[in-house]
C-alpha cells in the first residue's frame, strides 16, 4: 500500500507544479499584451447639447417645450395710401400760404385767357375794329371751363381763397364785357372809338387789367397774396 500512496503523492505535486506554471504563464502574456495598448489620455472635450433654449414661459403644464410654431410670431405692416391721401399729406407740409403745383398749373390757365381776352379787347377798340360779340362769349367760355378745372385741384386752403379770387376777378370781367356788348348795341362806343385815351380813363377796364396782370404774378410764385386791384 505504501508505495501506491507514495505514488499518487508524487502524481499530485506533480499537476500542482504544472497548474501553477500555466497560471503564471498567462498572467505574464496578458501583462505583456496590456503594456503594448497605447494609453489614453483623458479627453478634455465638452460635449454641448444641440436642442434649442426654450425660454420657460414656453413650456406646457408638464414641463414640455411646446410646439415651436406656436413661439414664433411674426407682424408685417403694410402701409397702404390712396392718391387722395397722398396728396393730403403734402398739402399738410405746405407753408400756410403756399400753393399746390397742380392748382397753380390750373389757375394760371384760366389767368392767361383773361388776360388774352383783355388784351383782345383792348387792340380791337383802340384800332378801331367792329365788336366781336361772338369772340367776346368764346373767350368767356373757355375762362369758365378753366375755373372748372381749377376747382378740381384745389388741396389746401390758400388754393380755395386764390380760386375765389380768380372767380371774383372773372366775374368783373363778365360784367364790363356784359357792359361793352350792351353800348356797342346801342351805339354809345364813339367816344371809344374815336379817342385812343377812352380805355386809358375807363376805370373798371384799368383795375381789371391791373387785377389780371398781379393774378397771373401770383400763381407763377404760387403764394397767395392780395392787390388793391382785386378789391
Amino acid at each position: 500500500m505504501k508505495p501506491r500512496l507514495m505514488i499518487a503523492l508524487l502524481i499530485t505535486g506533480v499537476l500542482v507544479i504544472s497548474a501553477g506554471a500555466q497560471e503564471s504563464s498567462t498572467a505574464e502574456t496578458t501583462n505583456s499584451a496590456m503594456a503594448r495598448l497605447p494609453r489614453q489620455q483623458p479627453s478634455s472635450t465638452v460635449i454641448r447639447s444641440t436642442q434649442p433654449q426654450v425660454p420657460p414661459g414656453s413650456r406646457d403644464a408638464k414641463g414640455h417645450p411646446k410646439d415651436s410654431s406656436e413661439n414664433i410670431e411674426g407682424t408685417i405692416g403694410v402701409d397702404v395710401w390712396s392718391s387722395a391721401t397722398l396728396v393730403a399729406a403734402k398739402a399738410n407740409e405746405a407753408e400756410p400760404n403756399e400753393l399746390s403745383a397742380d392748382f397753380a398749373f390750373a389757375a394760371l390757365t384760366a389767368a392767361f385767357r383773361m388776360q388774352t381776352t383783355e388784351s383782345r379787347l383792348e387792340n380791337s377798340i383802340g384800332r378801331g375794329f367792329p365788336l366781336g360779340e361772338f369772340w367776346i362769349h368764346t373767350d368767356i367760355e373757355g375762362i369758365d371751363d378753366s375755373l372748372r378745372l381749377a376747382a378740381l385741384s384745389v388741396t389746401n386752403d390758400a388754393d380755395r381763397q386764390a380760386l375765389k379770387q380768380l372767380e371774383n376777378q372773372n366775374s368783373r370781367l363778365q360784367l364790363w364785357t356784359d357792359w361793352l356788348i350792351d353800348a356797342n348795341r346801342n351805339l354809345r362806343l364813339g367816344d371809344y372809338y374815336m379817342s385812343a385815351s377812352a380805355l386809358d380813363n375807363d376805370e373798371r377796364f384799368q383795375n381789371s387789367v391791373a387785377c389780371t396782370k398781379f393774378l397771373v404774378s401770383m400763381l407763377a410764385s404760387r403764394r397767395l397774396a392780395e392787390d388793391n386791384s382785386c378789391l
